[in-house]
């Protein structure tokens, strides 16, 4: 027993312990500022702040949960906001790798999970330490770090480990592999990136497609029916333990701008393209380009990201000082050169998965022989052409038009998430083929090293052929002037040959570190070394030129993102309700709700007709809008400086009407808005007019309504009137959850003005209150508790057949 335990701990704990610790020590020092108690200031994060800044108020100061604010698009749901729901059995779980600061925690659980994947697929620990590597430090997963893309980076995180659970299912391990595959895709799901979570689908169903092929030619399809339905049984409890943000979400969806349009004209008049989730041109804006694809090799084979830092090495801080300007704005500029030439609009750093990792995936595709890397080696191909978008219109088409919800999604390049899983995993059985593989694969080898350089070769060659000019060039050399706009585009072929070079100069190492292992000169555990770190060198040497890490700041700098200027101040001497627009901003941008109510935000799916009105306002400038939207002040620039603007015709936060204008359709309501006097009168489209509701009113002019108390889940006013009254509420109005009650009884509430709320109020004296009590969350956590009880008894059951079987044995 002795002699077990410790022959258990050199061969399993030990390795592994090691690596666990040595992937936390990695992730902590890649970010090295954390360990001076610097955070990240991450720009989408610093949105979010300005967005949930209610949200947070509210739970500081009541310690309760809200599930609508006020402060950003005149008013939402928290849904996508960071709502807390009640019995969350996964929050526990995943609060385990956060003893790890932001965004330190991710990276490691890149690690770990890719890590646990390849030991289930049976790689020695040391090729599993280099497919974890390959993965965690691809440079697109790094770069949604640095931007905050938090949710979408966490579910890619918690991807591997979904995999790893269907790969010990579809091994026979059923309780184990039902255990992680259901709490890995909970987990996964959790992190609220259902954009992520579809793509995993895809290339799921790949997996399960070779499996059942495989099954089908073995005639297992009884064996292979059981997995399936402990698979299918998984991912059942998975949304069940998500009930509750996915019935949010689901529910919010059809009210957002991932829903379809009710319009059928644009602004301007022009019909609009009908669609049942986001217009054709938004979800294909960001398409790979094919010839672009190659920077999966050579990062800055088309420029690079949008903006690359050259330094005052290169030849245009050369000319710019020689030209007269000033050393510091020279480097300034050398910081932010232009050099993408892609067909995208913008590029934050490109998808490079390492040439070095790309050489071991195609080792794989041609040497191994395991059915593991079909639906890898498909989904590798099937996401590449996926994400050319519009550049590819047959496949994208097809997708848009025939897979359900592919059209709820936009930047159809993030698909390539899937390639940069399925790579790192080929490659990692690419190490092990070739360190299992004797002299006479040195022909084979010779001809993939060969073949990828022959490629590089001939790509520097036709250097000649290309223009390297890009969609934003006109704009760049009107800037700039045709003398440093010729040294820009010397610029970009000094970058495509730097790094077709550097690509050339990584495949001859890695080939003379495998040839010398091959022919004994090395033994496999300094190939290994060496192979890990040209891995590392080529990964972080790319990644670390576009990790800012001046971008980490102090905890007082970082909870102040936004700075208040005396604009601010002087609105905010005003106590009471009202709502604030910042031109210059528009609907994007958090800053204005961080501070105010606001009519602006920062969101990926906004409210649907908030947005659609406000296009409408900005393309006719309807000042009436702004009226009953009750946006008090307007903050203009002027002088680069804020200045507060009284707006003095808004009608506040609700206002009785004459009378009830009924349209036939949403086209309508907006065009009626340009001779409507909003002050008087209301409009309402016919579809959401309840019957019997009365169409006018018989004016009181001492009719008074006033706000009493307001919470962002519940305002409270008293009315007076002689009459019976329409009253219109400068409130957004949202279908399901909001109540209104007259005196305790509840009142239908009807949607006018488009985006508004109004009630019929009877006359006399009356106490107002309007609640937002949403049904789902008390769906969502009957569905969870049954959810948990299901996990246990099938768990239960898994664990007894077991034990039959190993009584069976016995």
């Amino acid at each position: 027993m002795k002699k077990l335990t410790k022959s258990l701990f050199r061969r399993i704990i030990l390795p592994h312990g090691l690596i666990t610790l040595g992937f936390a020590t990695l992730a902590i020092l890649f970010y090295y500022p954390l360990l001076t108690g610097k955070k990240l200031l991450q720009s989408d994060i610093v949105q979010y702040q300005g967005m949930s800044r209610e949200l947070n108020e509210t739970r500081e100061k009541s310690g309760e949960e809200t599930y609508w604010i006020n402060n950003a698009y005149g008013g939402m749901p928290t849904y996508q906001l960071g709502a807390k729901y009640p019995v969350d059995f996964l929050t526990p779980i995943h609060q385990i790798i956060r003893i790890f600061p932001r965004p330190a925690h991710i990276l490691f659980l890149y690690l770990i999970a890719t890590y646990v994947l390849l030991l289930i697929l049976k790689l020695p620990w040391h090729t599993a330490l280099f497919g974890s590597l390959a993965y965690g430090f691809s440079t697109y997963l790094l770069i949604i770090l640095q931007v905050g893309h938090n949710t979408k980076a966490m579910a890619l995180a918690y991807m591997p480990l979904v995999f790893s659970g269907v790969l010990l299912l579809f091994q026979n391990k059923r309780l184990w592999g039902f255990a992680l595959t259901t709490l890995a895709m909970a987990l996964q799901i959790r992190a609220n990136h259902y954009q992520m979570t579809y793509y995993m689908l895809l290339l799921l169903a790949l997996y399960v497609g070779v499996e059942l092929y495989v099954a089908f030619k073995q005639k297992q399809l009884k064996h292979f029916s059981s997995r399936l339905a402990l698979l299918l049984c998984a991912g059942l409890l998975a949304i069940g333990f998500n009930a509750t943000p996915l019935l949010a979400t689901a529910e919010y969806t059809k009210f957002s701008t991932r829903g379809a349009s009710e319009l059928k004209m644009n602004p301007d008049g022009s019909p609009k393209e009908q669609s049942t989730g986001l217009d054709y041109d938004y979800i294909t804006e960001y398409s790979y380009g094919i010839f672009e694809s190659l920077n999966l090799l050579a990062p800055r084979i088309q420029g690079g990201g949008s903006r690359e830092d050259l330094g005052t090495d290169s030849d245009i801080y050369k000319f710019l000082t020689q030209q007269g300007v000033p050393e510091n704005q020279a480097k300034q500029f050398t910081e932010n050169v232009p050099t993408y030439w892609g067909k995208q609009p913008i590029l934050e750093a490109p998808a490079y998965v390492g040439v070095t990792v790309f050489f071991f995936a195609l080792i794989a595709m041609f040497f191994v022989r395991r059915k593991i890397k079909y639906w890898l080696v498909f989904g590798f191909i099937f996401s590449l052409m996926l994400s050319w978008g519009k550049n590819f219109p047959a496949l994208t088409n097809l997708f848009i038009d025939y897979f359900p919800l592919y059209n709820k999604f936009r930047a159809v390049s993030s698909i390539q998430v899937i390639l940069e899983f399925c790579l790192p995993v080929l490659a990692s059985l690419g190490v092990h083929e070739l360190l299992q593989s004797k002299k006479d694969s040195i022909p084979k080898l010779l001809k993939i090293g060969g073949g990828i350089v022959g490629v590089l070769a001939l790509l520097l060659l036709l250097k000649g052929m290309f223009s390297f000019s890009g969609v934003s060039d006109s704009y760049y050399k009107e800037g700039y002037g045709d003398l440093l706009f010729s040294e820009i585009i010397a610029a970009r072929k000094a970058v495509f040959t730097q790094d077709i070079l550097r690509a050339i100069l990584f495949i001859a190492l890695i080939l003379g570190i495998i040839i010398a292992f091959l022919y004994q000169k090395i033994n496999k555990r300094y190939a290994l070394m060496g192979v890990l770190a040209l891995l590392l060198i080529d990964l972080i040497g790319v990644s670390n030129r576009y990790i800012d890490r001046d971008q980490f700041v102090s905890k007082r700098r970082l909870d102040q993102a936004f700075q208040m200027t005396p604009a601010d101040q002087a609105i905010l001497q005003d106590n009471t309700r009202f709502r604030v627009y910042e031109p210059r901003l528009g609907l994007t941008g958090a800053r204005t709700a961080y501070f105010h109510h606001a009519i602006g935000g920062y969101h990926g799916a906004k409210p649907r007709r908030f947005e659609e009105l406000f296009k409408y306002y900005d393309s006719h400038r309807i000042s009436g809008i702004l009226d009953m939207l009750n946006v008090k002040y307007l903050l203009y620039e002027q002088e680069g400086e804020l200045k507060p603007m009284r707006n003095p015709n808004a009608l506040g936060n609700a206002w009785f009407v004459d009378s009830l204008a009924v349209v036939d359709n949403a086209d309508a309501a907006l065009e009626s808005m340009k001779t409507l006097n909003f002050k008087r009168e209301a409009v309402a489209i016919k579809s959401d007019l309840m019957d019997d509701f009365a169409l006018s009113y018989k004016r009181d002019t001492t009719a008074v309504v006033t706000l009493k108390s307001s919470k962002p889940d519940k305002v409270k006013y008293t009315s007076k009137s002689t009459e019976d009254q329409l009253l219109v509420f400068s409130e957004v109005y949202y279908p399901n959850g909001w109540e209104l009650t007259i005196d305790g009884k509840s009142t239908p509430i009807l949607n006018v003005n488009y985006v508004l709320r109004a009630a019929n109020i009877p006359k006399g004296a009356h106490k107002i209150a309007m609640t937002f009590n949403p049904p789902l969350i008390k769906t969502g956590s009957t569905v969870r508790w049954a959810t948990f009880v299901v996990f246990i008894i099938v768990m239960g059951g898994l664990r007894y057949r077991n034990s039959l079987l190993i009584n069976k044995k016995h």
